[in-house]
């Protein structure tokens, strides 16, 4: 599969095939549209007097004015063996634009069902009793089509974003669309075949109105996996407080747990409680619920997307090409030696270097990076400098990067040491270390750096790897803060504008 060359060509290509695929949806609706010209299909259901019905000829059909005219029409049995009532089908062709009123009646001249029918100036016919209008199965599969067509290049590009690529909010955003997609078609699939065994049973009404409920149902489809994931999430920060002092940032995971679970309580008690009360104040629940659903699912997406790509960095291992191997650094104690989060580094980038060396003859120059902290003795290059002396390895293989403070400058100030020795960085070859739960977000810093450079990760405990990883994706989260607030308030307002349609 050829990879992205460029994060520009990457952003480039996806909006060129998402704009493709938006255009082939819009095709595909107008195709199908143009396919049926301008018949409308109903199917309504009749509870009334049901036992004096047994043919359509039963069955009168009048309009208020002139009506539309009505090709063909048949009466049958519901599908629902439990509900005694009768399904009328009808095909219209309607050749006057305006607002149509239409009665059923029974032998008797009683009123079995209305419907309003409005007809615009293009032939398309809309039925408020059902939905239906002209050319809508065209629409619903076309909806359908696009979700796979987006969860497909969602993928594909995902999965050309390689190297320091693969380091990216866009590497997110794909896989979190792309997790969406996949479970938006295990929702509305079902309910389409529905919609076309049974009409009368799953309405055009009913098909909007689970599209309206997506982030709902996103919601309650994915709780028991959000819910055992918290309960680990708890498990493995009760161990960190075993190992470690309680302070506020080693208590992330514990918090976000019970947050997560508390939030699926009050969610349940919202969708099972909120359902009472005139029409009105039923509508402002049904949004209620939509607007929490689809909150849920935008950052369940966020969250769970940003644990794929950083499982991918961390399982990363860069090729044996390497001409530079950054050491990010951390802490260290009081006496200069390491601790086992920095030692786990460290000898993560020798055993890398040794590997390199015998698979590729290639020796790479390895750069600890890191300035000298509050209480520390020396710069954290330093001490890392002094422990890879005092394992054998090569001085000269070692240049030290001391002023930085943070990852961002570790990057900048590392690729400033490259740029002396390779001023046009051309065919430099780059790799960074650090513990496996910062891979991801590291590489993030180094493309804003502009240090094209692949990461590789030491191992940590267990216990330690889940309530870190969290505070990476917070700290994501916080360098995107109004992008993805924004991206929250036109999805909220999309869902909003669904729901209104579909309870009009």
């Amino acid at each position: 599969m050829k990879r992205y060359k460029s994060l520009t060509e990457a952003k480039r290509s996806l909006a060129i095939q998402v704009l493709i695929l938006t255009a082939a949806a819009i095709l595909f609706t107008l195709a199908g549209r143009l396919m049926v010209q301008n018949r409308l299909s109903l199917s309504l259901i009749l509870t009334k007097n049901t036992d004096q019905l047994k043919t359509a000829g039963n069955v009168t059909i009048r309009w208020e004015k002139e009506g539309v005219p009505v090709t063909e029409y048949e009466l049958e049995d519901s599908p629902e063996e439990s509900v005694r009532a009768k399904v009328l089908k009808m095909t219209m062709l309607p050749d006057k634009t305006g607002k149509y009123v239409m009665r059923v009646l029974d032998p008797k001249g009683m009123e079995l069902i209305k419907d309003e029918i409005f007809v615009d100036r293009f032939r398309t016919a809309f039925s408020k009793q059902t939905g239906s209008f002209t050319g809508d199965e065209a629409l619903i599969l076309s909806g359908i089509l696009y979700y796979v067509g987006l969860a497909l290049i969602m993928l594909m590009f995902y999965r050309r974003l390689e190297g320091p690529l693969a380091y990216s909010y866009e590497a997110i955003l794909s896989c979190g669309v792309f997790i969406f997609s996949v479970v938006a078609l295990i929702i509305l699939v079902p309910v389409y075949i529905n919609h076309l065994i049974n009409p009368e049973l799953y309405s055009t009404w009913q098909f909007i109105c689970d599209v309206a409920a997506g982030g709902k149902y996103f919601t309650i489809f994915t709780s028991p996996l959000l819910v055992i994931f918290s309960i680990l999430l708890i498990i493995s920060n009760i161990e960190l407080l075993r190992h470690e002092r309680p302070r506020f940032q080693n208590v992330l995971g514990l918090l976000l747990g019970i947050i997560l679970i508390a939030g699926e309580i009050i969610y349940y008690k919202i969708y099972t409680g909120l359902s009472q009360g005139t029409l009105n104040q039923q509508f402002l629940a049904i949004n209620i619920e939509n607007v929490i659903g689809i909150t849920f699912t935008y950052f369940e997406c966020i969250f769970f997307s940003s644990l794929v790509c950083g499982f991918r960095a961390a399982k990363h291992i860069p090729p044996s090409d390497r001409d530079y191997i950054l050491i990010l650094g951390c802490g260290f104690r009081k006496d200069g030696t390491l601790p086992p989060l920095l030692r786990g580094r460290v000898d993560k980038a020798m055993e890398f270097w040794h590997r390199q060396k015998e698979e590729s003859g290639k020796e790479a120059v390895i750069i600890p990076s890191g300035g000298q902290g509050d209480g520390e003795p020396m710069a954290e290059a330093d001490a890392m400098y002094r422990y890879m002396i005092s394992t054998g390895f090569p001085k000269d293989a070692i240049i030290r990067e001391d002023k930085s403070a943070n990852t961002y400058q570790n990057m900048e100030f590392s690729k400033k040491i490259i740029e002396n020795q390779n001023p046009d960085m051309t065919n430099v070859n780059t790799a960074f270390v650090t513990t496996n739960y910062h891979v991801f977000r590291s590489g993030v810093w180094a493309g804003l750096a502009g240090l094209a450079a692949e990461g590789l990760g030491s191992q940590t405990k267990w216990w330690f790897w889940p309530n870190a990883f969290i505070r990476e994706c917070a700290g994501l989260f916080r360098n995107r803060l109004i992008p993805e607030l924004a991206g929250l308030a036109f999805l909220v307002l999309c869902f909003v504008v669904i729901t209104k349609l579909a309870y009009l």
